[in-house]
């Protein structure tokens, strides 16, 4: 496949209107810009989770020199449209994820999981382009449609991820079978990319002796989980492994997780349901968290605060930990209060920050303070909107304080609040 780059002439349209003696400029919304249809559009591209496709579209005429936000619109029959973020949105010359083109085109067949996914094959798919002076939509512009004759997508659709309690309560078996199924913990749907799995299980007395796999490839010895702690039990071996004897202390058992094949054994189970969520987060601190009887589990989600705050250490591991906003319950509001450091290095009190959700390298962050990269000063107790990206907020005076941010995901907000 080849590299299938869209590239429309961009045109430098300078005018000036105004509305009084003060020569105020007053935008003239024009009806629509052009988007040329390039040479290779009848070329076979197929999308991939980490490509791209770059576009350039020329400023609309709005009668003076005005810095556009651009995005873009994707549609199979030119009626039903899904929106595709721009990763330059401040710039005529810019790119769209493979991964959201591909997404979109799900959202428009219907498809929203991997049982009513069927591959189309190579389709006809349209792009238009979007201009705006404002966020808000002020001065709101489409271009003409762009076919794209040979697109093919992938199922693209965010589901949970899920892990495999497996041991004498389920079936030991490296195989998915319609059994073992039944014993999947999964991501909530309000924290895909979490890696925080949980899950109900009614399990018969003496049969609560079981590990975890997060794959099934026919070996026994990897993708293995087990306890950390040996809990004071006479561990044994058995078929290679220890069987380690827990217990519940007001109903509860908490432990680390590990790489082993090691078993969590509850020889004095009567039966009955119990509630584990194994939290595999931080691959350096992973946990599991087992309770008596059915509960809705409370899984606290993060967000993690990245910049000078932490000395610019890439948002990776466990660099962060520190600076973790939680979300107890998944309700998409995350806090956090941390003590800043006495001064931020070369940038002296000011504070330096944006959020990521995951930390997996340095890149766009989900809560950033501006799209394009540009850093926007804040003050306290204000809330800010948030952007995908890599702008930074910039806080003045944070430097020897405690500060409490709150960031707001159903809004997407961030407040700070310096509270000495």
């Amino acid at each position: 496949m080849k590299k299938l780059s869209i590239l429309l002439s961009a045109l430098a349209i300078v005018g000036l209107s105004a509305c009084d003696d003060d020569k105020t400029p007053v935008a003239n919304i024009p009806e629509t810009f052009t988007l040329n249809t390039p040479p290779t559009a009848e070329q076979y591209y197929e999308l991939t989770p980490g490509g791209t496709i770059e576009f350039t579209c020329s400023q609309p005429d709005y009668g003076f020199v005005a810095p556009a936000i651009y995005s873009m619109e994707v549609s199979l029959d030119k009626e039903n449209v899904q929106p595709l973020a721009s990763n330059s949105p401040n710039s005529a010359a810019f790119t769209v994820n493979d991964a959201d083109i591909a997404t979109a085109l799900c959202v428009l067949r219907g498809v929203d999981s991997p049982d009513n996914w069927t591959d189309p094959g190579y389709v006809p798919v349209y792009f238009r382009a979007v201009a705006q002076l404002t966020a808000e939509g002020t001065g709101l512009v489409k271009s003409n449609w762009v076919e794209l004759k040979n697109v093919k997508g992938y199922f693209a659709i965010p589901t949970p991820g899920f892990i495999y309690l497996v041991g004498d309560c389920s079936e030991w078996s490296m195989s998915e079978t319609e059994t073992l199924r039944n014993w999947r913990l999964y991501e909530s749907d309000k924290a895909i990319g979490s890696k925080i799995y949980s899950g109900v299980f009614n399990i018969p007395a003496g049969k609560a002796l079981f590990r975890f796999y997060t794959e099934l490839d026919g070996d026994w010895d990897t993708f293995s989980y087990g306890p950390v702690n040996n809990h004071g039990g006479n561990a044994v071996e058995s078929d290679g492994a220890h069987n380690i004897e827990c217990a519940f202390t007001d109903g509860v058992f908490e432990d680390g997780v590990k790489e082993t094949k090691d078993n969590f054994n509850f020889a004095s189970w009567t039966g009955g349901e119990m509630t584990i969520v194994v939290d595999m987060s931080n691959p350096d601190a992973m946990t599991v968290t087992i309770t008596e009887g059915a509960h809705e589990p409370v899984v606290t989600d993060y967000a993690y605060m990245v910049g000078n705050n932490g000395g610019w250490a890439a948002p990776e591991g466990s660099n962060y930990d520190d600076w973790r906003l939680a979300d107890e319950g998944q309700t998409g509001v995350y806090t956090g209060t941390f003590q800043m450091p006495e001064a931020f290095g070369a940038d002296a009190d000011v504070l330096y920050c944006r959020f990521y959700q995951t930390l997996a390298g340095w890149g766009p962050a989900q809560w950033s303070a501006d799209a394009s990269g540009e850093n926007v000063p804040v003050s306290a107790g204000v809330a800010y909107p948030t952007f995908p990206g890599e702008g930074c907020f910039q806080m003045a005076g944070a430097a020897g304080h405690s500060v409490t941010v709150t960031l707001d995901s159903n809004n997407n907000e961030v407040t700070f609040t310096i509270n000495d």
